[in-house]
């Protein structure tokens, strides 16, 4: 298990004091409310582990035949389910390039996920989250066993923070055909706490299946999982969430 530090982090938040995750650099006068760290993997021996199966999954795959676009509390697709089409033509897919953007909205305690092809046109899905409880991780990843997935300007802006230095997913059906990253905020952290997006851009490249489906596809899980580090990962990470004693507006 690795641990990355997102290395492009800017706030934009004062009267806040709370532990800021950087490494040999002093603190500046001001902090954020929480911050961030990557992990490559959740659960096994990692430190990250999850604290139940519950998730927000939002996905974009390249099926001309069913569905592209879901947003679901679950990973097995229903009839009836949070779903839309983006196109059913092959042709719209290879080597062309969508924005996609996850977000949150407090007022309305609703995720919106929304795909936007090259001619501007968006494919928004919305989805309420009463009933679940506090999600402090954000799983992103990649299948590209049916033609390459490449992920550009990704970026987490919510909370008084910027995250714009994901790890590299980008997958093909050479190697690696899957890659993935877990966002962990700190125990105790609630996403559902404060407004938030996820954005960027995913370019398909050529395909090796007319039909590439689950073989060419982004997901976003939005998790709950806690660390339990081992001294030199507590040294490091010094999580600030709970200094900070955000509390959730249950909606």
């Amino acid at each position: 298990m690795s641990i990355h530090l997102f290395p492009s982090f800017r706030v934009a938040v004062a009267g806040t004091v709370a532990c800021l995750l950087t490494v040999g650099l002093p603190a500046p006068a001001y902090a954020s409310p929480i911050s961030g760290v990557f992990f490559d993997t959740l659960g096994g021996t990692s430190d990250l582990q999850p604290l139940n199966d519950n998730r927000i999954e939002s996905r974009l795959r390249v099926d001309i035949r069913n569905w592209d676009s879901r947003l679901e509390v679950d990973s097995f697709p229903n009839a009836g389910d949070n779903t839309a089409n983006v196109s059913d033509n092959l042709a719209d897919f290879e080597n062309e390039t969508f924005a996609f953007d996850l977000s949150y909205d407090l007022a309305t305690g609703e995720v919106t996920w929304t795909i936007t092809d090259d001619q501007s046109n968006a494919t928004p899905l919305v989805l309420p989250t009463s009933g679940f409880g506090d999600l402090n991780t954000i799983q992103l990843f990649t299948v590209g066993a049916r033609g390459s997935v490449t992920l550009t300007d990704v970026a987490f802006v919510g909370f008084g923070m910027l995250i714009d230095s994901f790890p590299s997913v980008d997958t093909d059906p050479v190697s690696p055909t899957f890659e993935e990253t877990f966002l962990f905020f700190g125990n105790g952290f609630d996403l559902l706490a404060d407004d938030w997006s996820l954005t960027g851009d995913i370019t398909f490249g050529a395909f090796t299946n007319t039909n590439p489906s689950e073989g060419s596809k982004i997901t976003v899980k939005l998790r709950e999982a806690e660390l339990i580090p081992e001294p030199a990962s507590l040294a490091l990470l010094g999580v600030a969430a709970a200094a900070v004693g955000l509390r959730r507006r249950r909606v």
